[in-house]
């Protein structure tokens, strides 16, 4: 089944705007930011190769981490994911590594997707992004196949998917995945310029599309679609756009990198030197 949303400037009964509020700019190069379940908020900045800890209100909580090849250190990372609840997953591909941290950035373990005993059909050198499923589960993009690979028990790859041999399902270039309240899984191609749907077996489900995608975000069964003006909400229910969040951006600085929903329709935009917390009017 193929999902596709052409946009539409007609006004919905569920269209709102977005007022900016909170923000925080202390950033040198932010790139990726994911939430806990508490709703603390982690940001990536590639440029200090550290991770910031805020709540809720974008309070400021701790950070961590510097340049380097060591524990708990980075080297231009691009992705942070949180979804298993329990943990942080860091896309070090510099480095060739995803690392694994606590919830108070504390390292744990790494995860070297090249290594000699791993099946040459499975290695590769450059993780890009990571989620969890399951709890242990790792699914990670890898860029230099493009296509995911899976770790069913965190450790060791067991198949991968996106890859040539997925048909209509293969993916030009992955940066970005998520899941959703069905464990369902979301692929950014930033090539195709749309969002593969698939299974958590890898199986191709469908695609979709909204003109000038840049960044998306998952809350319950809604996929969030940044298209550089307008959040666009799709319920994967219905297989339909049901309302579009426009946030007045005439004072935001630069493009907006990442996009976060929280409870009671809280919006974050991520910027390469500002974090931004917006609310309906």
């Amino acid at each position: 089944m193929i999902f596709a949303f052409i946009f539409s400037f007609l006004i919905t009964a569920g269209d709102s705007s977005l007022t900016k509020g909170t923000s925080v700019t202390d950033f040198m190069d932010a790139v990726s930011m994911t939430v806990d379940a508490k709703e603390n908020i982690y940001v990536l900045d590639a440029g200090a190769n550290q991770i910031v800890k805020f709540d809720g209100q974008l309070n400021y909580l701790k950070r961590n981490g510097k340049q380097g090849w060591a524990e708990g250190q980075f080297d231009k990372p691009t992705s942070i994911d949180a979804s298993s609840g329990l943990d942080i997953f860091v896309s070090d591909g510099k480095n060739n590594r995803v690392q694994r941290l606590d919830l108070e950035l504390n390292y744990i373990s790494s995860l070297y997707p090249n290594i000699e005993d791993i099946p040459d059909n499975l290695k590769f050198r450059t993780p890009v992004a990571s989620l969890v499923l399951n709890s242990s589960e790792l699914y990670v993009i890898d860029k230099d196949n493009n296509r995911i690979v899976v770790y069913r028990d965190g450790k060791n790859p067991s198949f991968v998917f996106g890859d040539y041999v997925s048909g209509k399902g293969q993916l030009g270039n992955p940066v970005k995945i998520l899941k959703d309240g069905k464990n369902f899984i979301y692929v950014q191609d930033k090539e195709q310029k749309l969002i593969m749907r698939y299974d958590n077996l890898g199986n191709y489900l469908g695609r979709i599309t909204v003109n000038g995608l840049e960044t998306f975000a998952i809350r319950n069964n809604n996929v969030y679609m940044f298209d550089g003006k307008v959040i666009h909400v799709y319920d994967t229910e219905k297989n339909s756009i049901v309302s579009k969040k426009m946030p007045d951006l005439k004072n935001v600085k630069g493009k907006i990198r990442d996009l976060l929903v929280l409870n009671g329709e809280k919006y974050l935009l991520l910027g390469k030197n500002e974090l931004s917390l917006w609310r309906e009017k």
